[in-house]
């Protein structure tokens, strides 16, 4: 990671005014300026992108150890709270994230980015199979590639439901 500049009093507003601290010292203090499709805040000094938790924890300690993450106790990416971060290194976070039950891959309805339903699993699995419907008619009708009717009349995806 780059090592972040000594900050002049107008960055230092600029980064304060884009930090929702409205919930106090306890909450999470929510990044509002630009977005990283990551999910990281990020801010730009002196023409170079920083990410704004890292900006974060150097203002409120003074320094960052080159050879370690700066890490969210709360996982919420967008948070700048200092008192939310702490440093540790890849395999900190990695065990964070195994404690955490962050690193479980979801699948189905439980992923949040599914885009179909059990009943639709089962109705292409009837359409393709029973029907003989050809899956690229099949994607065409559910908005999906061939690729993923493919893997569910394999059993490759939703196989907890064949």
């Amino acid at each position: 990671m780059k090592r972040i500049p000594k900050l002049h009093f107008t960055q230092i507003n600029r980064f304060l005014s884009n930090v929702d601290q409205s919930g106090g010292i306890k909450s999470c203090w929510l990044w509002q300026g630009f977005i990283k499709c990551s999910g990281y805040g990020s801010i730009t000094i002196n023409g170079e992108d920083y990410r704004a938790h890292r900006v974060s924890y150097f203002l409120a300690n003074g320094s960052i150890d080159d050879q370690l993450l700066v890490l969210h106790r709360c996982d919420i990416r967008r948070c700048v709270n200092p008192n939310h971060l702490f440093q540790g290194t890849a395999r900190d976070n990695s065990q964070d994230a195994v404690k955490k039950h962050r690193n479980a891959r979801v699948f189905g309805e439980r992923n949040g980015n599914h885009k179909l339903t059990k009943q639709q699993v089962n109705d292409i699995r009837r359409m393709c199979i029973e029907r003989a419907t050809p899956q690229k008619v099949v994607a065409k009708h559910y908005s999906v590639s061939e690729a993923t009717i493919s893997y569910i009349v394999n059993g490759g995806r939703w196989k907890q439901l064949a």
